[in-house]
């Protein structure tokens, strides 16, 4: 083979091919769609649609759960810097004591007992009670025993009125007794614990 010859091949071969235009890459591109068919219509029309939710959807999701990122971080160190440390054990005794009548409020108690007792139309008998100081703490136990006569529904009501207006009291025991079954009045035993704090 003469050198001249094979000199003008490797030129063919070196030679950059010609920059496809427009036209040829429309043509080209038709040719594949037909070739393809509809499922590749499809596929194409897919495509452009996951392309263009990407940049519309995706990106303003993205930019919205970025900026609730960043909001919560900034709460957190909100709260951190606000948050006051917990009360010691001893603070917390010490505000739980104060919520404790003194020693000095037991007759406006009684009282109090007694009335919601009248108001709801049962009728009380002489008290006993006795007082004991707990070892230990600044608190005096005071054990009340009650006993009333009414009806059953009066009763029930009583000790609502007591739990609701009453959270000092702490119903210890309760005994009822009828006289006959067909009575609707009740003999009541109640026993009731007063917690009180004695002044330091």
């Amino acid at each position: 083979m003469k050198p001249a010859i094979l000199l003008a091949g490797l030129r063919r071969l070196t030679r950059p091919a010609p920059a496809p235009s427009r036209s040829m890459l429309a043509e080209a591109a038709r040719r594949r769609i037909r070739a393809a068919g509809w499922a590749g219509a499809l596929g194409v029309g897919l495509a452009g649609f996951a392309f263009s939710f990407d940049i519309t959807g995706n990106r303003a999701l993205a930019a919205e759960a970025d900026r609730l990122y960043h909001q919560a971080r900034a709460a957190q160190r909100t709260q951190r810097r606000q948050a006051a440390p917990p009360p010691s054990p001893r603070a917390q005794l010490d505000a739980f004591l104060l919520r404790i009548p003194e020693d000095t409020a037991l007759p406006d108690l009684l009282v109090r007992l007694h009335g919601h007792a009248q108001a709801r139309g049962l009728r009380t008998d002489k008290a006993d009670y006795r007082s004991s100081r707990l070892p230990g703490s600044p608190l005096e136990q005071v054990s009340l025993d009650l006993p009333l006569k009414g009806s059953y529904p009066s009763l029930r009501a009583w000790l609502g009125d007591l739990q609701v207006a009453m959270p000092e009291l702490a119903i210890d025991s309760l005994s009822l007794r009828r006289a006959r079954i067909g009575d609707s009045e009740l003999e009541a035993r109640v026993r009731i614990v007063i917690y009180l704090r004695r002044p330091a």
